[in-house]
Order: C-alpha cells, then structure tokens, then sequence
C-alpha cells in the first residue's frame, strides 16, 4: 500500500541478483500514434501498450541488487551556473574534471567523476552570438580508472585500445571547428589542460545542448561515471517568447527557478560498498535498477501553482524514456486505465520547434536526445502531487516505473505564456537547401563489434566527405532485430525527412534533430547540414557500449 510520499514499502527492499542476459523484444508494428481525445489533438505514442518494441530493445536492468531508499525524499537539486568571466565579446570559463562523492541514493555514498566533481556539472549559460572560450582541465588522478568503479565487462586494450584516466570534451549539437568539437582520439592525460572555442555563431539554433567526455574505447564508462552537463544557449528572440523563465516573463527567475534542467539516468550501485557499477549485459548497453534525476533517486520539486519549462536530457548509458504524469491516485494504475496528465512539447534536440506547441500526454526519448516541455501546473490545487514516470516500464515495478515527483506548494501569478503561433521557424540558409548528395549507412553488427556498413572504428579511414556549406541526405538502416541504436551525427543538424518501420514520435518531424532513435528494423532519413568548419568529425550510436564496441565511423568536411 502507498503511504503518503507514494512510496511502496515492500518493493524498497533490495532485489536478489538474477543474470538475466539478452531480453530481446522485437519491433512490432505499432509505434507513435495520433489519437484524439476531449475534442483536442493531445499526440500519443502507443509504445505504453503491448506492442510497444517498436520504441524499446530493452527494460531489464543488467543488475538488480542496488540498495534503494524512500521515493520522492530528496530535493531535486539545480546544477549550478558556471562561473564566467566576461571580456569583450567572449564569455570565459575554466573547469576540471575531478573525482567527487555524492549520495544517490539517500544515505549511500557513491565515488563519481564530475566536472568540478560534481554530476551533472555546472551549467553553461550562453548566448548565441558571443564566444565562449572553455578551457577544461583533466583533473583525475592516475590509477584513477580501475578504482572505487566496478566493470564486469571491461574493454580488452588490444581490440579497443583506449588511455586510463584520458578525456576530451564533447560539447553535444555544436557547430565548431574540429579541435572545439572534441574528436575522440584528441584525449587529455591527468594535469592535461584544453581550451575549446564555441562560436555560438548566426548558424546556430538557441538549444539546450550538453558537454560530456568523448574519449575513444571508453566513452560509456566516463560519461556513466557522472563526466556530463548542460549548456543552454539562448537569444534576444526566445527571451521575448514570454515561454517560462524566459526575460520578458520573469526577469531575474529564468535558469533553475521556472526553467529547469533535469537529465534522466539509470544507475547500479554495489550495496556493500556504494560504488557505481557499469554492467552493460555483455556489451548490450547498461541497463541500471536506480532511476535518478539530476544525479538524485527519484527526488522531488516543490512548484507553484504555475507553468513550467523544463530541458529533459536521456543522459543514461542506454535506456529509453517514454515520459507521462500522473496524478498520485493514478500513479501506479495500468497503461490502459491510467489518466495522463497533457503537457505541451516545445522542443526537442536543437531548439524550438517551427511549428506550435504540441499538447500530448507522452514523449519518448533515447539516449541523447533532448526534450523541452511546459507543464501548468495551474489547475492542480496546493498540496497535489504529481508523478514523472517511465511508460516503458512495468507499472508494478517501484524501481523502474516512477522517476520524480512535482508537489504544487504555494500560489504564484504567472506572467509566462506559450505562444500561439510557431515558436521558432528555420532562420538559415542551410535550412533550406536541398541535399546535394545521397549516403546509406548500415547499423548491424559484425564479427562481434557493433558496425557501420560492416566496419569498425578507424581514426585512419574516412566513409564521408561532404562539402563544406552542403546538405546531405542520410539513409540510416538498422538490420538487426534485437537492438537499437540512437545515432548521433557531429558538427550541425538535421531534419528527418522519412521513418519506416513506426511512426513518427511527437516533435519529431517538427524540429531540428542531432540524434535519431533507430530503432530494430527500422529506416530513417535525414538531411544533414555541413556548415561552417572543414576537418573530420564523428558520427556514432550514442549507446555507450555500442559506440565503444565499436559503432563509430567519421566524415571529412572538404573546402568548396
């Protein structure tokens, strides 16, 4: 029985181990869907029914023992701004990658890396046209890699050679020359120092962007470990929207007050000693048993009766999101008879979307990728709960269901809005060119390794060479049956042009996108853009244990 948190004693206990290995689920038929309801166009995914593979690959952690406490106990907590020093111009930061100690899980202190050793890092708050110059620090100690950590699997150096304690910062959705962008075999030994020059240029879109270590072979387990943060770019165009947070609303009470960053994360912690454990189910991907937000087991944020933005980031090694609310009584009711409360999607990876907001009850995200969204908190009265929760999920399951609650405390006015209209239309050139030339790419598997047409990470071999300020159309084609991959492609964006094999997800086809979930089966096409910058940069699956084993490849921007 619940008590009053929402919390279900019985199932804090933790779980006996069970080595379940590659639960494969394949894809169906069914995926996203438009349905009405209430006479008003609310967009749902119908991945919470019993077809719902055409979403998922996997649900079941790769380790059940975890310790857990009480649910909804801990305060959601805001990562904090990253100090800048303003020159003319150019805003400039330093920050160090460090070991830290954090609690999870309420009472249990977990080693983590971080950036200025916490996770996620400090926020980076930028505005588009003024540089921001960062210059990160590998502050890890040596020996740092094989301590205080557990992996049961862990990478073999003479088939996916990789340097301990080695980082290089990937700043994910920039467009930025080749050093700034962080290529991954361009790493940083301990007491290593790198400046990276973010133009934030005409080009790039306002977007809620992230930073997270790149190093080559040994991605998942620094980024799993907490080396992961949020930079948030904005302009004189969205402070005028009136969307939450934003100037012309609420002066003075954007970031961490109406406008809330929370990157969703799953974890596995070793209960007799507290350290994180990187299980990736023999290199499927690592599916963990403690559902964290910003670092917290499902915490708890204290709202006013109000709307809302929150920047949503799938930040885990591998698990997917089908986000929903819920009222405290319909929390743990099944899919079919659960109320959904409506929200309204604005975003997705690289910003607003070009068309209006899209009132739904459900978002489904992966790996990567990046969802804004208002809730209005406005029709609940003081002293309601709500619950975030995860539709992919067993509602039954207390560990994996329920992410983070929302308790509505006081009474705010609301000077925010959403507009009416389109949020933010494409304002490029590059947005409206047609692709030049046409690619496919295969997602499979070969001899072992996670592939890219067959073919295996090679800092030597190019597959692409795209010409600079020219749009390409990318046929991305997963033939396996039992995983999926969420791809990410460096240097600009894209617009999904084509899906096959389910439906397209809310927002999707509306915004511009730097990954796409690719799921078993299924085809996507994408226009990309690649703008600005000559040199080489990567596309990958953003599954950390796919992209380490070995599902990288790269493509060479050459001059006009």
């Amino acid at each position: 029985m619940d008590d009053a948190l929402g919390n279900t004693n019985s199932e804090d206990q933790p779980r006996s181990w069970s080595p379940s290995r590659r639960t494969i689920l394949r894809a169906g038929a069914a995926g996203a869907a438009a349905l009405a309801a209430s006479g008003v166009s609310i967009q749902r995914s119908r991945a919470d029914s019993a077809d719902n593979s055409a979403l998922r690959d996997r649900i079941s952690p790769c380790f059940n023992d975890s310790p857990l406490g009480p649910r909804f106990t801990q305060p959601l907590p805001i990562p904090p701004p990253a100090p800048a020093v303003a020159q003319a111009g150019v805003d400039v930061f330093d920050i160090t990658e460090k070991e830290g100690v954090t609690q999870i899980v309420p009472g249990v202190n977990t080693p983590i890396w971080g950036y200025e050793g916490i996770t996620p890092g400090p926020t980076i708050l930028a505005r588009k046209g003024r540089r921001a110059l960062i210059t990160f620090t590998n502050g890890l100690r040596p020996g740092a890699e094989d301590s205080l950590y557990e992996n049961p699997n862990p990478q073999d150096p003479r088939t996916h050679p990789f340097i301990p304690e080695s980082t290089v910062v990937h700043l994910h959705g920039i467009n930025a020359t080749h050093p700034a962008d962080g290529y991954p075999e361009e790493r940083r030994r301990p007491g290593e120092s790198f400046t990276h020059d973010y133009p934030n240029n005409e080009y790039q879109r306002p977007a809620t962007l992230w930073y997270h270590d790149h190093s080559v072979h040994i991605t998942s387990d620094h980024v799993y470990r907490g080396l992961q943060g949020f930079y948030l770019l904005t302009d004189e165009f969205e402070d005028a929207t009136g969307l939450p947070g934003t100037a012309s609303a609420d002066p003075g009470r954007g970031y961490g007050v109406f406008d809330i960053p929370l990157v969703f994360k799953d974890a596995m912690i070793d209960p007799k000693n507290g350290w994180l454990i990187y299980n990736n189910c023999s290199h499927f991907g690592a599916f963990g048993d403690v559902m964290t937000v910003n670092g917290k087991q499902q915490p708890v944020l204290k709202v006013a009766n109000r709307k809302y933005r929150f920047r949503m980031l799938a930040g885990g090694d591998s698990r997917q999101w089908l986000l929903a609310l819920r009222t405290l009584p319909n929390v743990n009711r099944s899919s079919d008879a659960a109320v959904n409360e409506p929200f309204f999607l604005i975003g997705t990876d690289q910003g607003l979307l070009f068309t209006p907001a899209q009132l739904t009850d459900r978002v489904h995200f992966a790996t990567a990728e990046r969802l804004e969204v208002v809730i209005d908190f406005s029709k609940y009265p003081v002293g309601t709960r709500l619950v975030m929760v995860n539709l992919l999920a067993d509602p039954s399951d207390q560990r994996l269901f329920p992410l983070m609650a929302f308790d509505v405390d006081r009474v705010e006015p609301d000077p925010s809005r959403i507009p009416p209209g389109p949020l933010r239309p494409p304002e490029h050139p590059a947005d409206a060119q047609p692709p030049v030339q046409k690619r496919f790419f295969e997602f499979n598997t070969q001899h072992g390794n996670f592939t890219i047409n067959g073919r295996v990470w090679d800092p030597a071999r190019v597959d692409d060479f795209p010409i600079l300020n020219t749009n390409e159309e990318w046929t991305l084609f997963n033939s396996g049956g039992g995983w999926g991959h969420p791809v990410h492609i460096h240097l600009g964006r894209f617009r999904i042009t084509d899906i096959q094999g389910r439906a397209p997800r809310p927002g999707e086809l509306q915004g511009f996108k730097d990954v796409v979930w690719l799921g078993p089966n299924q085809q996507v096409k994408v226009v990309h853009q690649f703008w600005n910058f000559t040199g080489r940069f990567v596309f990958h699956c953003h599954n950390g244990s796919h992209e380490d084993h070995d599902m990288m490849s790269q493509f060479e921007v050459l001059p006009g």
